[in-house]
């Protein structure tokens, strides 16, 4: 089986079987005009790459878990071929990619692309949290979006939301309510509305309902509306960028740790020290609201559409896990010092981490301490914020309220 790999309508590569499974190799042409690399675990040259370097990249951009799991039921594949979901789904994935069967043309599937507009009905169908509408419809549309949680991607315009037709990109990504836990939609609407208001960069959030079902709105950071088109932009997480598999995304399955996000921040992205204090900024944002789950695929790094710079992406995916108690673990995805539990964390762990990221151990105190009084200032406003905006979720934005105050009386530095 081969796939073509294309960005817009510029051929960047195959992607196919043969006996040692699954390979890459860039064209000639892509080659010859300068393209920049998909990934930096993919850097341009004229050598074949094995399964064991293209396989993490590509399969990254596949949905996890129990979506991964559904849509292969839909689709009647093997949850575990990845060449044969990515047929089937990344036409739109995430990041600037469009992956064809090689027996398609892509200016005739080009031509085909449009939007068609979404009534409430169709919309609340989408929303419901178990919804075999949702999986046949991102099944249908081709779309892929990494991660275990259920969400799908449309295209928003003028107060409308649409429905893509061929390769048409999405702007949006909305995560339904969740079937075992309505509260993580809310969770996540407080801590990602709550890094905003601490100078963390993230995207433009909201909560929507249709009917009697809602779902949390993030607008696409990997899309750029320029000129009355959208375009797409570069995007690989820290998983994608080292070559390691999306099941191995844990430091406790053999993922990568701060040191290694912090060093290929400093060694891949165009402005090395302003990206290095965004990156302390959320991992110290992440400890201090008590979100144990920002492992290495929910960090990323963006490419500039022009010249190919790479930054450090906006905020995605930030919880407060330990606001469940005993339901979720409360240990760090990746370890700060010693230890992973974030109750053991200690100044002896915040020395260690210093010397792995190599950053100095002031200025890492000074910034815990300052975004620790920034965030206690800031969390009454958001909570007013959500009142506003969604009242219905106003009785667990409080309680989320009185747990991140907690949380942050807990994290006064121990000796």
């Amino acid at each position: 089986m081969k796939l073509l790999i294309y960005k817009e309508d510029t051929f960047v590569g195959e992607l196919y079987t043969s006996t040692d499974g699954i390979n890459f190799k860039y064209s000639q042409t892509y080659l010859e005009t300068g393209g920049y690399p998909l990934s930096l675990s993919l850097p341009v040259q004229a050598e074949t790459f094995p399964q064991s370097v293209a396989l993490p990249f590509f399969d990254g951009l596949l949905p996890e878990g129990e979506q991964r799991r559904e849509l292969s039921d839909i689709l009647h594949l093997a949850s575990t071929s990845t060449i044969k979901l990515l047929k089937a789904l990344a036409g739109e994935c995430v990041g600037n990619l469009t992956i064809i069967d090689e027996e398609l043309e892509i200016a005739s599937a080009q031509s085909e692309s449009g939007y068609t507009l979404l009534s409430q009905g169709e919309i609340e169908a989408l929303l419901r949290p178990q919804s075999i509408e949702r999986t046949r419809f991102i099944a249908n549309k081709r779309l892929s979006l990494a991660g275990a949680q259920a969400k799908f991607g449309l295209f928003f315009e003028s107060g409308e939301w649409f429905a893509t037709r061929g390769l048409a990109p999405t702007t949006h990504i909305i995560k339904p309510a969740s079937q075992f836990d309505p509260s993580l939609l809310i969770n996540e609407f407080f801590i990602m509305r709550l890094a905003k208001s601490c100078d963390i960069k993230t995207p433009e959030t909201s909560i929507i309902r249709f009917g009697a079902h809602s779902g949390f709105v993030v607008e696409r950071f990997d899309r750029l509306r320029l000129d009355n088109k959208v375009i797409r932009l570069g995007q690989e997480d820290f998983c994608q960028a080292l070559s390691i598999m999306p099941g191995a995304k844990y430091e406790n399955d053999g993922g990568p740790g701060f040191k290694e996000l912090f060093a290929t921040t400093l060694h891949y992205t165009s402005r090395p020290a302003q990206n290095i204090q965004r990156l302390l900024r959320l991992v110290l944002f992440n400890y201090l609201v008590g979100n144990c789950d920002a492992h290495a695929k929910n960090f990323s790094l963006l490419q500039n559409h022009k010249n190919g710079h790479l930054a450090l992406a906006p905020a995605y995916d930030l919880v407060s896990t330990t606001f469940y108690g005993d339901r979720l673990l409360n240990s760090m995805a990746m370890r700060i010092g010693e230890h992973s539990r974030i109750d053991k964390i200690d100044a002896e762990d915040f020395a260690i981490f210093s010397e792995e990221t190599g950053i100095s151990l002031k200025t890492i105190i000074a910034e815990l301490h300052m975004l620790r009084d920034t965030l206690a200032g800031q969390i009454g406003g958001v909570v007013e914020e959500i009142g506003q905006e969604a009242g219905e979720y106003l009785p667990e934005a409080k309680k989320l309220r009185e747990h991140l105050l907690k949380e942050l009386d807990q994290r006064v530095m121990r000796k």
